[in-house]
């Protein structure tokens, strides 16, 4: 497996490769300390299959690396390295389409159990985004009882956890990316949430099961 870390900070870019080897086993890893650096790199001939992404790059701000890079390689796995570790900025990274948020404070074990699961197919949610008080706990603890998805939605939210977007759920699954929507809306209706995002952090939250 081929990881390319972006980051300017030189102790990022001499720790992360060793929490990759321990997490992923045997690992390639690639490290550029600027977006254009790690936008070259990602279209070269030795092209990462992952990439870990520092969104405080020079001349970034916010969510600016992640939006190149997506526009660039919508279907590059993107985990964020991060100093902040704010729900607020949580969600919007993974509402972006980055597979996971790793904030620069993990400890080693964190970032190591954060990275097998993207590896896995999966999508990371950090315990700082799951941990922050639910508006109205009772409603939730109600809906996440009663919560009752088809086994298509089911399907479909599993999915949306890979990071998928709706058109290759649509192939996966051998259906229409219309009747995608209309699960998709279906399942944010039940959850009560309105983006992909606040799905996955519910869900995740809650611990609903999609089996």
């Amino acid at each position: 497996m081929r990881v390319l870390v972006i980051d300017d900070h030189p102790l990022i870019q001499e720790i992360v490769p060793v929490v990759l080897a321990k997490a992923l086993g045997d690992v390639e890893v690639q490290t550029e300390s600027t977006l254009e650096g790690g936008l070259a790199r990602a279209g070269g001939a030795d092209a990462p299959d992952l990439v870990l992404l520092d969104l405080g790059l020079p001349g970034c701000e916010g969510l600016e690396a992640l939006a190149r890079f997506r526009s660039r390689f919508p279907d590059l796995p993107l985990v964020v390295l991060s100093s902040t570790c704010d729900r607020d900025s949580i969600i919007a990274a993974i509402e972006a389409g980055a597979v996971g948020y790793i904030p620069k404070t993990s400890r080693s074990d964190v970032m190591i159990a954060a990275l097998k699961v993207v590896a896995a197919g999966g999508t990371y949610v950090p315990r700082e985004a799951l941990d922050e008080p639910v508006k109205k706990p009772a409603l939730w603890r109600r809906r996440a009882a009663a919560l009752e998805l088809t086994q298509r939605q089911k399907d479909v939210m599993r999915l949306i956890l890979k990071g998928y977007n709706n058109e290759r759920i649509a192939a996966e699954l051998s259906i229409a990316p219309n009747t995608v929507k209309q699960h998709a809306h279906a399942i944010f209706s039940a959850l009560g949430v309105s983006t992909r995002a606040e799905a996955v952090v519910a869900v995740a939250r809650h611990g609903l099961s999609l089996g």
